[in-house]
């Protein structure tokens, strides 16, 4: 199999979980840039001079979007048949539709790999649901995260022989525990982007519960993002700056260092009015397997990644005050943190292990 795979952004460091696929698949080449991938990570670009330039494609497609649908085709089609490419993984409903039309004329099995957004939200929906329907059912395989995204799909498309529950998964061997002090104020954190399905405002308002009862808690928030202005802002106006750090973006060593040193993992996802949608939150699923009790909401794919009441404790969305009474039960019983967290990293071991679930993808590409 020579295997070639496209996602919309190479610099995103909130796609953690692509980065995984690419290095566990280890295909050929990457084409990153838009729904319409044209550069390839190693250099050099599926365009000859001028398309090559952004400014140039930018203002072709932006102006004339069809006609730019058929010079990509057409160059994607070059590009395959030049590199020999047996198989095209598209990451996100919206990149596929824009890959199908090539690998159609060269009757090339493609897969397309779902991971949030763009199985839920509306505006997703409404633009691009007419091109599921038609691309689906002729994919090789289509790939949701979690049995809601499958729904999701279901729900568009009708069901689908070829669609396929698949998580993500975890490295189980560099997410460890890490020794805890016991002495010390409990230490709660979350790590993901300040973005309203995350409702970072939410967690930091069940953190505030907890401080009612122990006020010397402390919560380590680490990620940016278009709310992280607004987070900063809630904390200065109810005094709450000498028990939260916001770290902003940080490299993966350092978040791994900060796991390993907290006792609870928080995150509030919610579906958002406009439908925007987790998969299974990466974050996570590398929180369980550092050990850590996972405290978060019924939504998407997180009631598969946290059991109910042995892995962790999961509240309604929105529900900020079952959120911050969770908060307070867990740190009153630091035994059931212990054991909830080493049922976490057990439910990682068995089911979400990076290098079994990596076998699996491959078994449906193969």
């Amino acid at each position: 199999m020579k295997l070639l795979i496209a996602r919309s952004n190479f610099f995103s460091y909130s796609e953690t979980f692509i980065d995984q696929q690419i290095r566990q698949l280890n295909p050929y080449a990457v084409l990153y840039e838009g729904w319409q991938p044209s550069n390839i990570h190693a250099g050099g670009s599926i365009y000859p001079f001028p398309l090559n330039l952004l400014i140039f494609r930018g203002s072709l497609r932006n102006l004339f979007p069809t006609f730019y649908q058929k010079i990509y085709t057409y160059f994607l089609k070059k590009y395959l048949i030049a590199t020999e490419t047996t198989c095209l993984l598209a990451n996100y409903g919206p990149l596929g539709t824009h890959i199908f039309t090539a690998c159609q004329a060269l009757q090339m099995p493609f897969v397309v790999h779902f991971h949030g957004f763009d199985a839920s939200e509306k505006k997703t929906i409404s633009h691009y649901g007419e091109d599921y329907r038609k691309i689906l059912p002729l994919a090789k395989a289509v790939i949701v995260v979690s049995q809601v995204m499958k729904a999701d799909i279901e729900g568009i498309c009708g069901p689908l022989k070829n669609l396929h529950v698949l998580p993500y998964g975890v490295d189980t061997e560099k997410f460890i525990p890490g020794p805890k002090n016991s002495n010390q104020a409990i230490q709660l954190i979350s790590v993901g982007r300040f973005t309203a399905k995350k409702a970072p405002i939410m967690s930091i308002k069940a953190f505030q519960i907890l401080l009612e009862k122990f006020p010397t808690a402390f919560f380590t928030m680490i990620g940016d993002g278009e709310l992280w202005e607004d987070a900063k802002k809630y904390v200065a106006e109810n005094g709450l700056e000498k028990n939260i750090a916001f770290m902003g973006q940080q490299a993966p060593a350092l978040i791994l260092e900060k796991l390993q040193e907290s006792d609870i993992f928080i995150q509030h996802s919610i579906k958002t009015p406009s439908g925007d949608s987790e998969g299974t939150p990466n974050s996570i699923l590398e929180a369980s397997a550092c050990g850590l009790p996972i405290i978060s909401t019924l939504h998407a794919g997180i009631p598969e990644a946290v059991i109910q009441g042995e892995t962790g404790i999961l509240v309604q969305e929105n529900d900020f005050q079952a959120m911050g009474e969770a908060l307070i039960s867990l740190t009153n019983d630091p035994i059931l943190r212990i054991k909830m967290g080493e049922s976490a990293r057990n439910h990682m071991l068995n089911n979400y292990e990076i290098k079994t679930q990596a076998e699996k993808l491959k078994g449906l590409l193969q």
